[in-house]
C-alpha cells in the first residue's frame, strides 16, 4: 500500500512539475506513514529512487482521516 501511494504522489508531482516548482504547496494524504518516509535514512534502493525527486519540491504533507 505504501508503494502505491508513494507511486502515485511522484506521478502527480510529474506531471504538475511545471506548476509546482519554485512554489511552495501542500500535499494532502491519508496515508500517515508517507509523511515519515520523506525523514528516514535507511531506505531500500527503490523508495531512494522514488524520494529524489520529491526533494526538487517545496512541499509539507498533512494528514488527512481517511474512511
Amino acid at each position: 500500500m505504501q508503494d502505491l501511494k508513494l507511486a502515485t504522489i511522484v506521478h502527480a508531482l510529474n506531471m504538475w512539475r511545471h506548476y509546482l516548482l519554485g512554489r511552495q504547496f501542500v500535499l494532502m494524504s491519508d496515508h500517515i506513514r508517507l509523511r515519515y518516509l520523506f525523514d528516514q535514512l535507511n531506505l531500500n534502493a527503490k523508495h531512494a529512487r522514488w524520494l529524489a525527486m520529491p526533494h526538487e519540491f517545496d512541499f509539507k504533507i498533512r494528514y488527512i482521516k481517511g474512511k
